[in-house]
C-alpha cells in the first residue's frame, strides 16, 4: 500500500475499529500523522502567535522552551480516532484483540505493542475478517 492509499483508507474509516489493517498501512499513516504534527508544531511556533523563550536554570544556564498555540492542539484532535482505529486494526491483523492497546499504559507496555506492530500480518483469514488487499 502506497502512502496516499494509507493515508486515504485510514481516513475513509475514520473511527472503523472492526477489520484489519496490514503493516504498511499502519507505518504510512503513523508517517502522515508525525508530518502533520511537525508541520502543525512549526506553523504555530511560528506564525500564529506561539513563541521560543529562554528559561534561565539554577546553574546559570539557559534552556529555551517553545510555546505552542492552538493548532497542535486541533491537529491532535483530528489525528486521534484515525490513528487510535488504525492501531486496533493492526492488532487485529496479527491477531490480537484491540482491548490489548490497553497494554499502552502500564510500563513498558509501549514495546510490546511496538513488537505486535512490526510483525507480518496473518496469511490466512482470522476471527477478526479476510487479510487486508
Amino acid at each position: 500500500m502506497t502512502f496516499q492509499e494509507s493515508v486515504g483508507s485510514c481516513f475513509r474509516q475514520y473511527a472503523t475499529f472492526t477489520g484489519r489493517a496490514s503493516r504498511s498501512e499502519f507505518w504510512w499513516f503513523w508517517v502522515f500523522t508525525l508530518l502533520v504534527d511537525v508541520a502543525a508544531f512549526i506553523v504555530s511556533a511560528t506564525l500564529i502567535g506561539g513563541s521560543v523563550t529562554a528559561v534561565g536554570g539554577a546553574d546559570g544556564m539557559s534552556w529555551f522552551v517553545a510555546t505552542q498555540g492552538w493548532l497542535p492542539g486541533l491537529v491532535h484532535l483530528a489525528l486521534f480516532l484515525p490513528s487510535l482505529a488504525v492501531a486496533i486494526r493492526r492488532l487485529h491483523d496479527v491477531g490480537r484483540s484491540g482491548w490489548w492497546f490497553l497494554i499502552l499504559f502500564v510500563p513498558f507496555g509501549f514495546f510490546v505493542l511496538l513488537f505486535w506492530w512490526v510483525q507480518p500480518s496473518e496469511r490466512m483469514a482470522n476471527r477478526f475478517g479476510p487479510p487486508p488487499a
